[in-house]
C-alpha cells in the first residue's frame, strides 16, 4: 500500500492515521494548493478538525518560508564568492539568471543592461528564454516591463502583457513576446554607484502575481548581480590595464589603483564572513578601505557596531548629539533612494549608506565626513556586504528563537494545546506551573532583535523569561510581578531602544491567552493615541480599551455607530467625505485652517461641508454636551481601519 496518500485507507484507518501523514507530507514539502485540496478531501470525509486543518495549514506556510530564507542565504553566499571566484563576465551572468530561475520558480530570467548613448536597454543574458527574437529583445528605456524596472524607478510586473494599459506597448515588442507565450512578468531595477545599469527580470508563460517576498527576493539577487557584473568587469579592465602598461606604459597609476581597490575589498570582505568576524570585522574593513571612522546603525538608529579600537573624540559621541529627527531624515532618505547620502549638523558633517534587502531597511552604515568619488563607490559596495551580514545574522537568530517562539504560539493562540504540555515546554525556560506569570508586549521601534533582547535579559537578571518576536512585536512573559515592566522599560530606554508596551498581570498559566490579549490592547492603544515611548498596562484602559476592543471586533456596537450613522449613510448613497472631514474638524479643535490643511480642500469647502454635517446632526453637534459622544463615535469608526475616500 502506497503510505504518502491518505484516500488509500479506509475511513477507519485514515481517521488514526491521517494526522501523522498531514505532517510527513508537510515536512517533505507540497504546495499550498495541494495542501488545500488534500484537506478539503480530508474535512469532507471528517479525519481532521477544523482547527487542526488551519494548524497543517499554518505549519506549511511557516516551514516553506523557513526554505525560503535558507535557499535565499545560498544563493547570497554563492553570489557573494562568485565576486573573488568569478571573472568571466559571462560565466557571473549566466549563473545569476540560472540561480534566479531556480529559486523563484519561473519559465524563464534574464538580465537587461542600458545603453544610455541610444536611450535603450537590452537582454544581455537568459535562460529559459525559447526564440532568438525574445532573447535579443532591445527596446527604448520607460516602455514595456523590461524598459520601466530598467528606467529604475521601481520594481514592476504585470499578469497580462498583452493587455495591461499601464504598459507602453511597441507593437513589434507585443509580436515578439506573443510568440514567446508570455503573460507575466516581474522586472526589478539593478543599481549601482547611484545608477541604474539595467534590471533582473522573471517572465512565466501563464497569469502569475508575483508577491512581495518574490519581488523582494529579485531585488537582493540583483543587487548582488550588479556587484559581481561590475567586479567581473572590473577584474578584465584590470588586466588589459596592466597588458597596456606592460606594452605601452599608459595606463594612469590611479586609474589601476581604483581597480585594485575595489578587488581587494571584494577578497578582504570574504575573508571577514570566513573567520566570522561579524559587525566588529565588517566596520574595522570599512575603515581601513575608506579611512575614515565608521559605526553601524540599526533601523532604530541604535548603535550596533564600532570598530575594535575607537579613538578618543569618538564618531559615536558626536552622532549621540545629532538630533535624531534630523538623522532619520537623512537615512530614510538612503533607503528610499538606495545612494549614499549627507548629513550636516554643528558637530560634523557624515555620510549615511543604508543596507537593504528589497524594501527591508537592514542597518545603516555612517562613514565619518564627505566621500570623494572613490571613496563612495566602495561605500555603496560595503553596503551590499552589510547586507548580506545581516541576512546572516537575523538566519542566526530566527534559529535560536524557533523554540521560544513556539511555546509562546501554544500559550497565546487558540489552537486545542493542552495546557498540561504548554506548561512542560515553558518549564524547560524556567517557567514553572506555579510561578506568577507577567505578559509585556514590546513594539521596538524597528531597533535590532538582538540589541532588545539583550536590553531585556539585561533587565531581568536572574528572572526566568521567554523573550521572542511574536507576530510584528516582541513579547516578554516573565516570572515576575507587574513591576517587571516598568524595569524592562527603563532598561530599555538605557540602552537606547525608544520602545512602545503595553503589559498585563501577574497571573497564572490559565488565564495566558487573556492577560495577552490585554496587553496587545494596551499597545494598540498607545499606537493609536500616538504616545510612542510609553508604558500601559492592559488592566486599566477603561473605557478606551472598550473603543479599541469594538474595532478590533470588525464592527462597532450600534449604540456607538449611531451618533454618526447619518453621516456614514448620507456618503455611502451620495460619495461625499463628511464623515472624514467630522473626524478631522474634531481632531483639529474645531480649527478650520488645520482641516482645510490636513483634507489638502479650500477652506470655503471645509465651510460648506460643515454646513451639511450641521443639517444631518442638528445645529448643537458642536456643542460640549454632544461633541464627545460624536467624537468618541467618529474614533471608533477610524480605529476600525476605515478609509478616507480619495480627495
Amino acid at each position: 500500500m502506497d503510505f504518502t496518500d491518505p484516500t488509500d485507507f479506509t475511513d477507519g484507518q485514515t481517521a488514526g492515521i491521517a494526522p501523522v501523514l498531514w505532517l510527513e507530507r508537510i515536512e517533505t514539502g507540497i504546495s499550498d494548493e495541494d495542501l488545500t485540496e488534500s484537506l478539503r478531501v480530508a474535512l469532507d470525509r471528517h479525519e481532521i478538525t477544523a482547527r487542526a486543518a488551519r494548524a497543517a495549514r499554518n505549519l506549511n506556510k511557516r516551514l516553506h518560508d523557513r526554505r525560503q530564507r535558507e535557499d535565499l542565504l545560498r544563493v547570497l553566499h554563492d553570489t557573494a564568492t562568485d565576486l573573488t571566484g568569478i571573472r568571466d563576465v559571462e560565466a557571473i551572468l549566466l549563473a545569476i539568471v540560472k540561480r534566479t530561475r531556480t529559486l523563484t520558480g519561473s519559465d524563464m530570467a534574464y538580465i537587461s543592461l542600458n545603453d544610455y548613448s541610444r536611450h535603450e536597454t537590452y537582454i544581455r543574458k537568459s535562460d529559459g528564454v525559447v526564440t532568438e527574437a525574445y532573447r535579443t529583445i532591445r527596446m527604448p528605456l520607460g516602455t514595456g516591463v523590461l524598459g520601466k524596472a530598467a528606467s529604475g524607478i521601481a520594481s514592476f510586473q504585470t499578469s497580462g502583457y498583452g493587455d495591461d494599459p499601464s504598459v507602453e506597448h511597441i507593437p513589434a515588442i507585443d509580436e515578439i513576446v506573443r510568440n514567446e507565450g508570455v503573460l507575466s512578468v516581474l522586472g526589478v531595477p539593478m543599481h549601482l554607484y547611484g545608477k541604474v545599469v539595467g534590471a533582473l527580470l522573471l517572465a512565466d508563460r501563464e497569469p502569475r502575481e508575483y508577491s512581495a517576498d518574490v519581488v523582494d527576493l529579485v531585488d537582493t539577487i540583483g543587487k548582488h548581480a550588479a556587484v559581481a557584473i561590475d567586479n567581473a568587469q572590473r577584474f578584465t579592465d584590470a588586466v588589459e590595464a596592466l597588458n597596456r602598461l606592460g606594452v605601452e606604459n599608459v595606463v594612469h597609476v590611479g586609474e589601476l589603483a581604483d581597480m585594485q581597490a575595489v578587488i581587494a575589498l571584494d577578497e578582504r570582505f570574504i575573508e571577514v564572513i570566513v573567520r566570522g568576524r561579524g559587525l566588529e570585522g565588517f566596520v574595522d574593513l570599512a575603515q581601513q578601505m575608506l579611512t575614515v571612522q565608521a559605526c553601524v546603525l540599526d533601523p532604530g538608529n541604535g548603535l550596533l557596531a564600532l570598530p575594535p579600537e575607537e579613538p578618543t573624540g569618538d564618531l559615536r559621541t558626536r552622532l549621540t548629539a545629532v538630533d535624531d529627527a534630523a538623522l532619520r531624515k537623512v537615512v530614510d532618505l538612503a533607503v528610499a533612494g538606495g545612494r549614499p547620502e549627507e548629513l550636516t549638523t554643528d558637530r560634523g558633517r557624515y555620510t549615511v549608506v543604508a543596507a537593504r534587502a528589497g524594501t527591508t531597511h537592514l542597518a545603516t552604515l555612517v562613514l565619518d565626513g564627505v566621500l570623494n568619488l572613490q571613496q563612495r563607490q566602495l561605500s555603496e559596495r560595503l553596503a551590499n556586504f552589510l547586507t548580506v551580514i545581516r541576512l546572516f545574522d537575523q538566519a542566526a537568530v530566527d534559529s535560536t528563537q524557533r523554540r521560544q517562539f513556539e511555546v509562546l504560539d501554544d500559550l497565546f493562540s487558540d489552537r486545542d494545546v493542552p495546557l498540561e504540555i504548554s506548561r512542560r515546554r515553558a518549564a524547560t525556560f524556567g517557567l514553572l506551573p506555579t510561578s506568577t506569570l507577567t505578559v509585556i508586549v514590546i513594539d521596538p521601534a524597528g531597533a535590532d532583535y538582538g540589541r532588545v533582547e539583550q536590553a531585556i535579559r539585561t533587565t531581568l537578571g536572574a528572572t526566568k523569561a521567554l523573550v521572542a518576536r511574536h507576530g510584528t512585536h516582541i513579547c516578554v512573559v516573565a516570572a515576575a510581578t507587574s513591576g517587571v515592566a516598568a524595569a524592562v522599560m527603563t532598561g530599555l530606554r538605557a540602552g537606547g531602544v525608544t520602545a512602545t508596551a503595553g503589559f498585563s498581570g501577574p497571573t497564572t498559566f490559565p488565564a495566558l491567552r487573556a492577560i495577552h490579549r490585554r496587553a496587545e490592547l494596551a499597545l494598540t492603544t498607545l499606537t493609536a493615541l500616538g504616545r510612542h515611548g510609553d508604558l500601559l498596562d492592559g488592566d486599566h484602559l477603561g473605557y478606551v480599551g472598550l473603543l479599541l476592543d469594538a474595532a478590533g471586533s470588525g464592527s462597532s456596537p450600534e449604540l456607538m455607530q449611531g451618533p454618526i450613522q447619518a453621516l456614514l449613510d448620507h456618503d455611502g448613497v451620495r460619495g461625499t467625505h463628511l464623515t472624514e472631514t467630522a473626524w478631522v474638524y474634531l481632531e483639529s479643535n474645531l480649527n478650520l485652517a488645520r482641516t482645510s490643511e490636513q483634507l489638502y480642500i479650500h477652506r470655503n469647502t471645509v465651510r460648506q461641508r460643515l454646513d451639511r454635517i450641521a443639517t444631518l446632526l442638528g445645529t448643537d453637534w458642536q456643542d460640549s454636551t454632544r461633541r464627545l459622544d460624536l467624537h468618541l463615535a467618529l474614533r471608533i469608526w477610524r480605529l476600525q481601519g476605515s478609509k478616507p475616500p480619495a480627495l
